[in-house]
């Protein structure tokens, strides 16, 4: 075997199977290309759907194994990665559709530039639109400019580093980045060996980011190439709406600098006055619903 992907499945039945079928071609058309042998494993996170069934009847050529609980994504995909004997592993979302040709490209990519230890591809909405998929670590900069809304201001961008790009350009080319998305998250084993995984102590969201930290950490090269592109239907496997995940996010990055900076206490000041400006603006339109979702905010930092 060359390649384990890994998936976990929440109570998303038809949009995991949806992906299974998906990733099923891609895996025939990699393996009559290259010759690579590509193995499966779906981690089902205790749904109560009928996920499980539904993989063992139609997709009998896929490991299935079967959690007694949630697990959540850090935990589940360490569970199954401590498993894995195969030089590369695909972290994939279950609402992640791969085109045919996405893991030839992207084993051809890895065994042609022998400096990517980690690669993300570009996450496209179901409409063919781009989904910012990848950016720059967090540093107190561009956190600061990230809360107060402002950090995609072209000026501001070029300055800081987003940590969440939004621009088209930084999305355009193949280039070394500070993270990329765990919807789509390729790496060679020799990462994991030598980094550990995901820190579980963040449930979801985030903990990419956390992980990327650590792997830049040891030498390790992430990039971004988009060349190699998918469909993420954003949000269908974490079934968590936007409110929770704005939410979830504020606090793996409040983790984040808890755990590799001596200077949350300066970054707290920052989150909380950008927080304010946002309730203030949200109320002042209207917006109460919004408003609501930063002074929450507000209790988690």
């Amino acid at each position: 075997m060359d390649l384990t992907v890994i998936i976990l499945s929440y109570n998303t039945k038809d949009v995991t199977h949806r992906c299974l079928l998906k990733l099923k071609e891609a895996k025939n058309y990699c393996e009559k290309r290259q010759g690579n042998k590509i193995e499966i494993t779906v981690l089902d996170n205790a749904s109560a759907d009928g996920s499980a069934q539904m993989i063992k009847s139609q997709h009998p050529q896929v490991k299935l194994i079967e959690s007694k609980e949630n697990s959540g994504f850090s935990k589940g995909n360490n569970l199954v990665m401590k498993q894995v004997k195969t030089p590369y592993i695909l972290l994939l979302n279950s609402d992640v559709y791969l085109a045919e040709e996405s893991l030839n490209k992207a084993l051809s990519y890895f065994k042609v530039n022998k400096n990517c230890d980690v690669l993300g591809a570009r996450l496209n909405y179901s409409t063919g639109k781009l989904q910012p998929s990848a950016g720059n670590l967090p540093n107190p900069l561009n956190i600061t400019f990230w809360i107060l809304g402002i950090s995609n201001l072209p000026l501001i961008s070029q300055l800081i580093g987003p940590y969440h790009p939004k621009h088209k350009s930084f999305f355009s080319k193949a280039h070394p980045v500070g993270w990329v998305t765990g919807a789509f998250f390729m790496l060679r084993r020799q990462v994991y060996e030598e980094v550990g995984g995901f820190d579980e102590n963040i449930f979801m969201y985030a903990e990419e980011v956390e992980w990327c930290k650590r792997i830049e950490s040891k030498g390790f090269k992430i990039w971004y190439v988009p060349q190699i592109e998918v469909i993420h239907l954003h949000g269908a496997s974490s079934q968590f709406d936007p409110s929770n995940q704005y939410i979830s996010e504020l606090k793996g990055i409040k983790y984040f600098f808890l755990k590799h900076s001596s200077v949350y206490f300066l970054i707290r000041i920052f989150l909380t006055v950008g927080l304010i400006l946002r309730i203030l603006a949200f109320s002042i339109l209207g917006q109460t619903k919004r408003a609501r979702v930063y002074v929450e905010g507000l209790r988690v930092i």
